[in-house]
């Protein structure tokens, strides 16, 4: 049975590109999934972040996901017809990069019987106007800092969205 609406909030990270990756969905509660592993590139990791959500949430009825990735919003949504028709070949005519992963969200959106919105948020907000992307980008850090330490990755627990605030990135933006 469906119910009700639900936002979360996704984001991956990785350090280096390639490099230790993670991934993180908060949601409103403050409820979140992360994991990581041990090579990948950041738009793996987003794109992983938008299949968790969309796999660890069957049962509600419009989930809104809030992603700052616009590259992950797009292989989900703008670019399927055409990469379907051309065979999952891009523009250039070259493969899809990171198809299988696309492929599993498009079967995760087809298979949910309600609605999926895709939001998209800035990323690194200094003002924290999204606090589940906020709450996301730091456990998918700390997933990939796992990951990086050779440690499975792969935990369910809950945050404080109240006390969560951006962190400092290498290019100086909080």
């Amino acid at each position: 049975m469906l119910k009700g609406s639900l936002t979360v909030g996704t984001d991956g990270a990785c350090l280096g590109n390639p490099g230790p990756a993670g991934w993180a969905w908060v949601d409103e509660s403050g409820n979140y999934h992360a994991s990581g592993q041990a090579n990948g590139t950041n738009n793996i990791a987003e794109l992983r972040a938008v299949l968790d959500a969309l796999l660890d949430h069957p049962d509600v009825a419009h989930l809104v996901i809030q992603i700052d990735s616009t590259y992950a919003r797009d292989c989900s949504t703008t670019w399927r017809a055409g990469w379907q028709r051309n065979g999952m070949r891009n523009s250039k005519r070259q493969p899809v990069a990171n198809a299988d992963i696309i492929k599993a969200i498009w079967a995760a959106l087809d298979s949910r019987a309600g609605t999926v919105a895709f939001v998209k948020v800035p990323g690194h907000d200094p003002g924290n106007k999204f606090p589940l992307n906020t709450a996301a980008d730091i456990i998918a850090n700390d997933a990939a800092e796992q990951a990086s330490a050779g440690l499975a990755v792969d935990t369910i627990s809950t945050i404080d969205l109240a006390s969560v605030q951006p962190r400092t990135t290498s290019f100086g933006k909080r």
